[in-house]
């Protein structure tokens, strides 16, 4: 599979932390992306996870920094440009949080719109997208 291609994954619900981290670093995507985003991320299970790792580490990315916060251990948030297969127009990112409790077989989507609702999606929904630059 080459990085040009569309990768896949299954929705799942998260850990529910999405929209805090989001909200936290909310000015920080606006500074990076032109953006206000969604409170939340689109988590992704991917089918697959090294095809797509491989691809991340070749692929170019927007590092935004944490925001500081007195006595909070915040990480960076590496950026990614995506495209929805099933929406191609709508203005997509990929975040990795330097620090996150998921691994590489996970990808969250953010964008400005409540993905889930605006694309109908639900749990268990196969989404394919692919990496494209910022």
């Amino acid at each position: 599979m080459g990085c040009s291609d569309y990768f896949a994954g299954r929705i799942f619900s998260g850990i529910g932390e999405g929209g805090f981290y989001v909200s936290i670093y909310a000015r920080r995507f606006k500074e990076a992306l032109g953006i206000v985003p969604y409170p939340g991320t689109l988590n992704l299970r991917l089918e697959d996870p090294s095809s797509f790792s491989s691809c991340l580490r070749a692929f170019p990315s927007l590092r935004v920094p944490p925001p500081e916060i007195p006595g909070a251990r915040l990480g960076g948030v590496l950026v990614y440009g995506v495209e929805l297969r099933a929406a191609p127009d709508l203005l997509v990112f990929l975040v990795r949080p330097e620090i996150t409790v998921y691994r590489d077989d996970v990808a969250e989507l953010l964008s400005e719109v409540h993905l889930r609702s605006s694309l109908g999606l639900e749990d268990g929904d196969r989404v394919e997208f692919r990496l494209r630059s910022l």
